[in-house]
């Protein structure tokens, strides 16, 4: 996640919602690594995470994380757009992305891939600040963290956008669309939601 927050994103929890043998993930969106490296070496139907984003200096810092065959650091959208993968996760990401850059990055990353799973996780639908107020109720843990981001002008200056359920039916006509509780730790507070085809 963006910030150094600290969460691991449970890949056996994500790939028992789906029968997939051959598992290549798209991670969008990288930041530091949610992944942890005993699950990637242990779970045999995982054969590729790919590991993307913006920030080119989390390249070293991800090679030293995860030293294994299993993981590809590319940061380069030209050259991910060419990879095979069946599934891309959006975790903690899309808050950062403007609306319309988003739906372009959809459309770009799933062009000629029949058989593709998009997951999207940790997606805000109250303003930022409505839900900061909110959050010590459902993760002290986390609001702490933001409370020192708040703070941060580097954040504060960061452009955050909220989804609304009926943001995703802009896909409707290229996937199925399925809502789910969030992923992450704030289920009240954040949903998830599968394309699928």
């Amino acid at each position: 996640m963006l910030f150094d927050y600290e969460y691991i994103l449970k890949i056996k929890k994500i790939i028992s919602l789906f029968k997939i043998k051959n598992l290549k993930i798209l991670d969008f969106g990288c930041g530091n690594g949610i992944w942890s490296h005993d699950e990637i070496i242990i779970l045999a139907n995982l054969k590729k995470i790919i590991l993307f984003d913006h920030n080119k200096n989390l390249i070293p810092l991800l090679k030293k994380k995860y030293n294994n065959k299993k993981v590809d650091i590319e940061f380069n959208f030209k050259n991910i757009i060419k990879k095979k993968y069946n599934m891309i996760i959006f975790s903690s990401v899309i808050q950062y992305i403007d609306p319309a850059k988003l739906k372009r990055i959809i459309y770009q990353l799933s062009q000629n891939k029949k058989n593709l799973i998009i997951v999207i996780t940790d997606i805000p639908f109250l303003p930022r600040y409505f839900e900061f107020l909110l959050t010590p109720i459902f993760n002290l843990k986390r609001f702490f963290f933001i409370f020192k981001l708040i703070f941060s002008v580097k954040y504060k200056n960061l452009k955050y956008f909220t989804y609304k359920k009926n943001f995703f039916y802009h896909f409707n006509k290229q996937f199925k669309i399925t809502f789910k509780k969030n992923m992450h730790d704030l289920k009240k507070l954040r949903y998830s939601v599968i394309l699928e085809r």
